[in-house]
């Protein structure tokens, strides 16, 4: 997600919110939120940031605390050291090592069983 750009609303590491978010372009939170985003652009919660509440957004990602629920349009990316709670929908969906989840997942994905044959993955929809 584009930092600093004129579409883009940051709620700074100081600000806290009680409420409904909603609106057009993207949204960064280095705060603290607890209600529900739906935006139209893309959303970060960052490092620090925390969230509770359900996102609705183009694409999720996520580097600071989640209690929620996500439908994504596009990607959704949890980094290292996020903690997510919630059900997660989206076109894409990383997970990186370092990071807390318990999620369901709701999306299209390849499953590596680690079996005696690496060529077949198992596939899950």
């Amino acid at each position: 997600m584009p930092r600093l750009s004129s579409d883009v609303s940051v709620l700074g590491p100081a600000t806290r919110v009680t409420g409904r978010v909603s609106g057009d372009g993207g949204l960064r939170v280095e705060g603290k939120l607890r209600g529900d985003i739906q935006i139209s652009g893309d959303a970060e919660i960052a490092a620090g940031g925390n969230v509770e509440g359900n996102v609705a957004a183009a694409s999720l990602d996520i580097s600071g605390t989640l209690l929620g629920d996500v439908v994504a349009s596009g990607a959704v990316a949890i980094r290292s050291g996020a903690v997510v709670r919630g059900d997660l929908r989206g076109s894409e969906i990383s997970i990186e090592p370092g990071s807390r989840v318990s999620v369901r997942l709701a999306t299209e994905f390849d499953l590596d069983l680690g079996s005696a044959d690496a060529g077949h993955a198992a596939k899950r929809r």
